[in-house]
């Protein structure tokens, strides 16, 4: 597991390393692990969220338990786990004192009617952690919580999961017809239980395992920086950043009828500058490309029947298609564009 060094560093608490997956196997180490640390360091610190430099999210957070003079009070809630998250590692997090309120003298928590934990747990700290890994199931587990304190003590609990983490994207600068590669951890050889997306649009998958997903990009995705997102058992990664190509773009054709053979100039956006990335249809027929800039590409009408109306041309770059209604007419006549306006 990976650790934001500048939160180790703000612990008063022995030298932490990077821990490992055999953490969650001894939850009397745990309680004083890395886990421990860094959601003392999260809370002291006034961090509105725990998992944002770590590789353990969120998954749900109790409202805050408030106590009044002189009586314990109790509180009842669910553990819900979704399919599949029943195997992923958990980590349970107890704070006394919450958002600097109050603190509780006694605590007695059961998770479905056993014993998990009590005010013993805190050692003279704020907060506490239990590894939770294999106790729950899926679907709700039944928790009650009572405590005991002067009035207006706080208690609040969290419920953290591992999270998938990216720490790839190839290729970065991507675009339709790309086939990507994620590379990073936590992820699942079943291809049933991932989501991908980009921009919120889902991919479509090929292949998975627990480090790599390979997979299509979205047909249709708006150009420029979007987020790369992956959800394993319905708990979502930290957004990755990628860039997708824009689409191209017609805005001008410089001729409104000609003969086959003779060559046609359209201007707009989105082109690229290689030949070979783009495809002019006239009809649909393709076209033979004489030259191409980012903004205009020069093609050969293609030798076909004429006399024609309406023909329509579309540009394809990168796989994108141009979306405009752009036609021309194939006739004897060569009848250059003085100006009239794309559709």
């Amino acid at each position: 597991m990976r650790v934001n060094a500048r939160i180790v560093r703000s612990l008063n608490h022995a030298a932490l390393s990077r821990g490992s997956a055999s953490s969650f196997a001894t939850p009397s180490y745990f309680v004083g692990s890395i886990f421990s640390a860094l959601v003392g360091a999260a809370f002291f610190a006034a961090t509105p969220c725990f998992a944002v430099n770590t590789d353990m999210a969120l998954l749900q957070e109790s409202k805050p338990l408030v106590t009044r003079a002189g009586a314990w009070h109790s509180w009842g809630d669910n553990l819900h786990l979704k399919t599949g998250q029943d195997r992923l590692p958990l980590v349970f997090e107890v704070e006394n004192g919450a958002e600097g309120r109050p603190k509780a003298s006694d605590l007695q928590i059961t998770l479905n009617r056993s014993p998990l934990a009590d005010f013993s747990h805190f050692k003279g700290n704020a907060n506490f952690t239990i590894d939770m890994s294999g106790k729950l199931h899926t679907g709700n587990n039944s928790l009650q919580v009572r405590g005991f304190g002067p009035s207006g003590a706080w208690l609040k609990w969290r419920l953290f999961i591992k999270r998938p983490i990216i720490t790839s994207v190839t290729p970065q600068t991507l675009s339709a017809v790309d086939r990507l590669t994620i590379r990073g951890q936590n992820f699942c050889e079943h291809k049933d239980r991932i989501k991908v997306t980009i921009g919120g649009k889902p991919v479509r998958l090929i292949s998975s395992n627990a480090n790599e997903i390979v997979c299509k990009p979205p047909e249709r995705v708006d150009p420029g920086n979007q987020k790369l997102t992956v959800s394993v058992h319905s708990v979502e990664s930290t957004p990755f950043d990628v860039s997708v190509k824009a689409a191209p773009r017609i805005t001008f054709i410089d001729t409104l009828s000609t003969p086959p053979l003779h060559d046609v100039t359209v201007r707009g956006d989105g082109f690229s500058p290689v030949i070979s990335e783009n495809t002019v249809m006239v009809g649909s027929r393709s076209a033979r490309i004489v030259s191409a800039t980012r903004s205009s590409i020069t093609f050969t009408i293609p030798d076909m029947h004429f006399p024609d109306w309406h023909v329509p041309i579309r540009v394809i770059t990168n796989g994108m298609t141009s979306k405009e209604r752009i036609f021309i007419h194939l006739d004897m006549r060569l009848i250059p564009n003085e100006g009239h306006p794309i559709p």
